[in-house]
């Protein structure tokens, strides 16, 4: 397997853990947040254990520089959970 799918394997296993943090999001929501926010973990967030608040703190703290797609994945989500209560 060559490095970069080792990466891609890894962000991706990351990122799935990083969505709990995000609380149970629905499958599409996962999906989503998967699809447009895995560069942007591995861009700005990596350095924190994806199964720790300081995930989602990351994320917040670096929105302005998250990719626009990635924001609005995030944005959907509270949205739907203004309270950021965790379903």
């Amino acid at each position: 397997m060559s490095l970069t799918k080792i990466k891609i394997a890894t962000a991706a296993l990351a990122l799935t853990a990083a969505t709990q943090a995000f609380a149970a999001m629905t499958p599409q929501e996962e999906a989503t947040f998967k699809q447009h926010c895995t560069n942007d973990y591995m861009r700005f967030c990596s350095m924190f254990d994806p199964n720790t608040p300081q995930v989602e703190q990351c994320f917040q703290q670096r929105m302005k520089d998250l990719s626009p797609r990635c924001q609005s994945a995030i944005a959907s989500f509270a949205k739907k959970n203004p309270d950021g209560r965790r379903r």
